[in-house]
């Protein structure tokens, strides 16, 4: 035991077997991953769209990109901040350790892939 890394301690701690509202925590934080790469991925459209309208002048059009760009990087920093936790980090290092104990993903085409998240 003392020559283990604090790391390959955690790691073992937190394979304990989880109950059903552990799974669905870590599916609802899953969710709400994935409802921000949703809503980043119009974050280009947006940054474009103030280009593509005719008749707007060029002070108006730079405060819509501006605008824009001000929110996307919100949103990223958000992301990412949710992403680098230690919460996610935790579960991305279980999901790993699980598939890698058991490759069978068959298992999880019964579980409803939106819904966890609260609304």
């Amino acid at each position: 035991m003392g020559d283990r890394q604090p790391t390959d301690m955690a790691v073992g701690e937190q394979q304990q077997s989880w109950d059903a509202s552990q799974y669905e925590a870590a599916l609802a934080r899953l969710e709400s991953l994935q409802e921000q790469l949703d809503g980043l991925r119009a974050s280009i459209p947006s940054l474009a769209a103030p280009l593509l309208r005719p008749h707007v002048s060029r002070a108006q059009m730079f405060a819509e990109i501006k605008k824009s760009a001000l929110q996307t990087t919100d949103d990223l920093r958000s992301f990412r901040e949710d992403w680098m936790s230690e919460q996610t980090q935790q579960l991305l290092v279980r999901s790993r350790t699980s598939l890698e104990e058991d490759g069978d993903l068959k298992k999880g085409d019964s579980v409803a892939r939106y819904g966890w998240a609260p609304s």
